[in-house]
């Protein structure tokens, strides 16, 4: 069986060394013995650092380079770069090169490929060929619940953590003002998937300390968030949306404000999903709930929080769901599902990062929040509850949303501890053969 797959199937028979390990040579015909194949470096440099490898009569510590073949170590310019002076071993599938540092010295290059245990291939194959939900959908139940669950409470942290960037920079932009940072996260959450960036812009282009000085009229407030959401630009036959227009063009001067760039889509979405109905929340919920963020950054239970979430919009909107078109009577306020998404997507990951950054690493907070919520209903969950035990709460739908959208929709099973233990759970019969 030929090799054919990538450098981090390589990277990863080389980390667990599932390969023939008896009378090795180099290329230059010195007999290697691997005393510490090293630590994989996920950062910029060699592949793996701190390595210990006797070559010869001579024992040498440095760095260990994977390629599958020699002549990678040219084609990447390693030659090039003084990082990799420290390479002590190039480790190969296949040779057709010689590979040399910067100062023009030699490095000792050791192909593997015909000594790779080709039980790991098969097993890696069967993993990357399947076309069930996830690869290893039909190998998952030989692992234990211990596993599993470790790595699921791991995916649980990487999912809030991977907001921490997003957030960062809400704090920059806005010269570390937490206040406008957690309002611009929660605004964005009311954009749902399909508007997320341009609520974004509007959070941006109208700040939060605009709102607060006018936290106590809703009508202003809806003028200034239709009116900087670009949803106050036509003429139209509705005594309601004149009176808005017409609040936004003195509040547009007084301020020097702008609206927003991008367009809203609103287009095949169910109508209490429409941005008019979300921005007629967003007023209500900033009219109702003026100390809302201060509220939530003093980090109360949950309950308290959802208890600030319910409120009425204005009356024209109980019959509207755009302007200038009556609808039936219906009420708009934010539904019990909503505030789970608002939970989800903003309170959470913001409480997260808040506490992370202000507490000393103390998430406590975040973490109950999230088990409050109830698990999520959609395509990708239902196809784990046919594979695994998923919990009842948002913690496990949320590590399993993460698991599968950023590991196993992309076939990344050697950075994944499962798909790492599945590998090796068959290897470990072959050892003795070594």
């Amino acid at each position: 069986m030929s090799f054919g797959y990538n450098e981090d199937l390589l990277q990863f028979i080389w980390e667990h060394q599932l390969y023939n390990q008896k009378d090795l040579h180099t290329e230059e015909g010195q007999p290697v013995i691997i005393i510490k194949q090293g630590f994989l470096n996920v950062n910029s440099g060699p592949d793996f650092e701190h390595a210990q490898v006797k070559i010869g009569n001579t024992t040498h510590h440095g760095s260990i380079e994977i390629h599958l073949d020699s002549r990678d170590w040219h084609l990447h310019n390693h030659e090039k770069d003084n990082s990799y002076n420290t390479v002590i071993l190039h480790v190969c599938n296949t040779h057709s090169k010689p590979a040399y540092r910067q100062d023009g010295t030699l490095i000792p290059t050791l192909v593997i490929g015909a000594r790779i245990d080709k039980k790991s291939l098969e097993k890696y194959y069967l993993l990357m060929d399947s076309k069930p939900f996830i690869p290893c959908e039909n190998q998952l139940s030989g692992l234990s619940s211990l596993d599993i669950n470790s790595w699921l409470d791991r995916m649980l942290i990487e999912r809030l953590q991977s907001r921490f960037e997003l957030f960062t920079s809400y704090l920059e932009n806005s010269n570390h003002n937490w206040n406008q940072s957690f309002y611009t996260a929660i605004v964005r959450s009311f954009g749902l998937p399909i508007n997320t960036e341009s609520f974004e812009e509007l959070a941006q282009k109208l700040p939060f300390g605009l709102v607060q000085k006018h936290q106590q009229s809703l009508f202003q407030l809806e003028a200034l968030f239709f009116g900087v959401s670009g949803l106050l630009s036509v003429t139209q036959d509705d005594n309601y949306y004149t009176g808005l227009q017409n609040e936004f063009l003195f509040l547009k001067s007084k301020y020097n404000l702008t609206e927003i760039s991008s367009n809203l889509k609103m287009g095949r979405m169910r109508p209490m999903n429409l941005p008019h109905v979300k921005i007629a929340q967003l007023a209500a919920f900033f009219h109702h709930v003026p100390n809302f963020i201060q509220l939530v950054l003093d980090l109360p239970e949950v309950n308290t929080v959802k208890i600030l979430l319910d409120f009425s919009l204005s009356d024209y909107w109980q019959k509207h769901y755009t302007f200038n078109a009556i609808s039936k009577p219906s009420s708009k306020k934010i539904s019990s599902g909503f505030i789970n998404h608002l939970f989800i997507n903003a309170i959470v990951p913001f409480v997260f990062f808040y506490q992370k950054m202000k507490n000393d690493n103390e998430t406590t907070v975040a973490l109950e929040y999230l088990d409050s919520i109830p698990i999520e209903k959609n395509a990708i969950i239902n196809s784990w509850k046919a594979i695994i035990v998923t919990g009842n709460n948002a913690s496990s739908s949320q590590a399993l949303l993460h698991l599968y959208k950023n590991y196993c929709q992309y076939q990344k099973c050697l950075h994944c501890n499962l798909g790492k233990k599945l590998l090796l759970k068959q290897d470990a019969t072959n050892q003795t053969k070594y």
